[in-house]
């Protein structure tokens, strides 16, 4: 039985086998958009991201610890702002 193994990020079926990871789970490159990914994953894709406070752009998600997100600005090393979201406060 195959799986059906796509990319996350462009939805291509290219793939190339790029090892473990330590907890012995797939990883994946992808050949046509170059990502990296976990296979199967457990992390959850951020639906909505802040915007940085300085210059305005969209901002990505730069650590996950248990309760708290980081957003590190997208223009980094320009704009070195991060701001820290804790997720059990939303809840």
């Amino acid at each position: 039985m195959k799986e059906d193994i796509r990319c996350p990020k462009c939805g291509s079926d290219a793939l190339y086998r790029y090892g473990k990871t330590h907890n012995g789970r797939r990883r994946f490159l992808c050949l046509v958009c170059n990502r990296q990914f976990v296979w199967p994953s457990v992390k959850a894709e951020v639906a909505e991201r802040p915007n940085c406070p300085k210059c305005g752009a969209p901002m990505h998600v730069y650590m996950r610890h248990a309760p708290v997100i980081r957003y590190r600005c997208r223009n980094y090393p320009k704009c070195r702002t991060f701001v820290k979201v804790d997720k059990s406060k939303k809840e």
